[in-house]
């Protein structure tokens, strides 16, 4: 499986060992273990999302490595990925759940890792003599992390996803045939490659400055999945000199209906109207 400590690839290898037409298993390290992201959503990835995300590796100092059966590692100081070809994860890498490790000290027995092996193979230990001495099981292990890690490393996580849209070039490959919003639903819709290349660069670099200038909203999009918060679609704003100088964006529960909503919108209008 892949090597301990591998040479950055170049450029050149990278988009080599890329499969555009595959899926992506993604992998970040935490506390020295490979783990799956807790949303769904980013679980698993296109071909070129990835090469996107490789491609952006330098905006945060991180490295690309290729290493065996087609994985690709990005690392910088304070966070780690991987990403495997799902062909490659269905062959090599654990089927225990929660267990994301390579199935080589295991010989790949019944599809698990060296240590889920042992320990399968121990619990079946346990079980035949808890059986015979006709006691009930006991509790299990305690968890090596907590659902604060698991938080903090979704965070982790959803930031370099959003940082790995290359602003130079990634925006326009994304956009050029995704409808103009305003034209959407008319009798002419338009893309934004419609526009003529030299409109539509000028548009993919104001695109890309705000992308690369927006803050890092990672902690807060975890918190409202964890919560299971909606955000509402329209914030609510003070403005000063014609310039918005307050903002209040609002996220509720399934249950809270439509009237409560209402009457909180209305009492932070008063707030923000007021003299403060």
């Amino acid at each position: 499986m892949p090597a301990k400590s591998p040479a950055p690839a170049s450029a050149a290898d990278i988009r080599a060992a890329i499969d555009f037409d595959s899926e992506y298993v993604v992998h970040h390290r935490h506390e020295g273990d490979w783990i799956r992201p807790r949303s769904v959503e980013h679980r698993q990835l296109h071909g070129i999302d990835v090469w996107h995300t490789v491609r952006r590796s330098g905006h945060y100092a991180a490295a690309v490595h290729v290493v065996e059966h087609g994985v690709l590692t990005l690392t910088s100081t304070t966070a780690a990925v991987r990403f495997i070809p799902t062909a490659t994860y269905e062959e090599y890498y654990c089927s225990a759940e929660d267990c994301e490790d390579s199935t080589a000290d295991g010989e790949r027995w019944a599809g698990l890792c060296g240590n889920c092996a042992d320990r399968a193979e121990a619990e079946r230990e346990a079980e035949t003599e808890e059986a015979d001495a006709g006691t009930p099981p006991g509790p299990s292990a305690p968890t090596a992390y907590t659902t604060t890690d698991l938080h903090h490393a979704a965070a982790t996580v959803h930031h370099m996803l959003l940082l790995a849209l290359d602003s130079q070039s990634g925006v326009g490959e994304s956009l050029c045939d995704q409808p103009i919003p305003h034209t959407a639903g008319t009798d002419e819709p338009r893309t934004w490659q419609s526009l003529g290349d030299d409109a539509a660069s000028t548009a993919y670099r104001a695109v890309g400055k705000l992308v690369d200038e927006a803050p890092d909203l990672s902690g807060w999009a975890i918190g409202l999945a964890t919560e299971r918060l909606v955000p509402e679609p329209d914030p609510l704003s003070r403005w000063e000199d014609d310039k918005a100088s307050i903002r209040i964006h609002l996220a509720f529960a399934d249950h809270v209906t439509a009237d409560r909503r209402a009457a909180v919108r209305d009492a932070l209008r008063l707030v923000l109207r007021s003299d403060i």
